[in-house]
């Protein structure tokens, strides 16, 4: 009798003993960062049914779901969320696994040609840009981006209310920077927001924040200034790939060479971060793919060539962007780069073979010099408009708004002179 006392004496603590050991290698492993590993051992300790086992199901049931998330296993993860006992505690990260959930779903098909591994406080030196979109300047540690008429330029700032880091604006007058103004633009006011970048129509503002809606630290956001009263749209928080679990920032485009940059800490050691090229879609295009892996892997962008069309090598497209920013930087000059396809890039007006197509260029060049002078006149106004009395802004504003359509205008037309160009010239290589 003895001998079976002792046994089950035994079973039950050798029970305790592994339930104990479980869960002490998950929290090691989860701890690790190894979470496929830690995945069983949390789900062997939610699925027991010893009594001992209980009071380690809470933890397990969110320590589950930090693996799914982390996994990108989004739904398996708001499941694992939704069977802990403390259920407010946790809502956060189950609407957090629902958001990531649904941008993962709608993954965009972006082309990504190229990723450097940088120190993170060295990251700026692998965005070759053409000084036509202005340019980007680290100074201390805060990032500020400068227009390409360099009468302008935007950054971020603790803000004396709350202490949380908004983004501002300076103009340039006559060599001094002056009127700093906060940007009037909807945000959470628990969020930081920085790393700025503006399109070359002065409107479409590219920025990263934290916050309640953020999947993982910084997110970025776009949004588009309201030229009728000095405010921003609600941002836009764009999707994955350029979205991830980790921090995103500092995404910037140069619209001369069809190119963008963005910045991440995604699989990084501490202090590095990934710097990735890729090639702007004209429309957000959704990956179409039944198969979940294919698309977690394009969301985490394990691999770039997975990007790329059949058949596609962007070495020589790179090379010539570089040289050609090198070439800018080293003459002062802005030189003529005008990208006809992945794999051709002409660089004279002698290149084109087709003499409509080299009309149509000249003539996108002539537009986007009414489009700048035109911008520039805006700007001025708006500076005026902006110190002006009630009585004379009624006066401005008609002015305003008609400069502003033009040049809405002028953006239509030599968007369409580009495309000429393109289209004319690739029908001459066909035939």
């Amino acid at each position: 009798m003895r001998r079976w006392i002792s046994f089950f004496v035994f079973v039950i603590f050798a029970g305790c003993y592994v339930q104990a050991q479980t869960i002490e290698d998950a929290r090691k492993l989860f701890a690790e960062g190894k979470y496929a590993e830690a995945v069983p051992l949390f789900e062997t300790i939610v699925k027991s049914t010893a009594k001992k086992t209980a009071i380690y199901k809470p933890e397990s049931y969110r320590s589950l779901g930090d693996c799914y998330y982390f996994l990108y296993e989004f739904e398996k993860s708001v499941l694992a969320y939704s069977q802990c006992a403390d259920l407010p505690a946790i809502t956060p990260q189950m609407e957090r696994s629902k958001r990531a959930a649904r941008m993962l779903s709608r993954c965009e098909d972006i082309q990504i040609i190229d990723s450097v591994i940088m120190n993170k406080n060295d990251f700026l030196k692998t965005y070759f840009m053409s000084s036509e979109c202005g340019s980007l300047t680290d100074e201390n540690g805060r990032i500020s981006y400068e227009n390409p008429l360099k009468d302008k330029r935007y950054f971020s700032a603790k803000n004396n209310k709350n202490g949380k880091y908004r983004l501002y604006s300076e103009i340039n007058l006559q060599g001094m920077w002056e009127d700093r103004r906060e940007l009037n633009l909807p945000s959470d006011t628990s969020a930081n927001d920085n790393y700025p970048f503006v399109l070359q129509d002065g409107l479409t503002l590219y920025f990263a924040s934290t916050g309640e809606n953020s999947i993982g630290g910084y997110d970025l956001f776009v949004t588009r200034s309201n030229l009728n009263n000095d405010t921003y749209l609600t941002p836009n928080q764009l999707g994955m790939p350029f979205n991830s679990i980790f921090n995103d920032y500092m995404l910037a485009i140069d619209e001369i060479h069809n190119t963008g940059y963005f910045a991440t800490d995604r699989f990084q050691p501490e202090g590095k971060v990934v710097i990735y090229t890729f090639i702007p879609n004209e429309q957000i295009t959704p990956i179409q793919t039944e198969n979940e892996k294919t698309l977690i892997d394009r969301a985490k962008i394990t691999s770039i060539r997975d990007s790329w069309p059949a058949g596609k090598n962007y070495k020589s497209y790179l090379a010539g962007i570089r040289q050609s920013i090198a070439n800018e930087n080293k003459t002062g000059t802005n030189d003529f780069f005008f990208v006809l396809n992945d794999q051709t890039v002409y660089n004279r007006l002698n290149d084109f073979k087709d003499d409509g197509a080299k009309q149509a260029f000249l003539q996108s060049a002539e537009l986007e010099k009414n489009r700048t002078n035109l911008k520039k006149e805006l700007d001025a106004l708006r500076l005026e408009y902006a110190q002006a009395s009630n009585a004379k802004k009624e006066t401005m504003k008609a002015n305003i708004l008609t400069k502003e359509k033009r040049l809405e205008e002028l953006e239509s037309k030599y968007k369409q002179a580009l495309a000429n160009a393109r289209n004319f010239e690739l029908r001459r290589k066909r035939n």
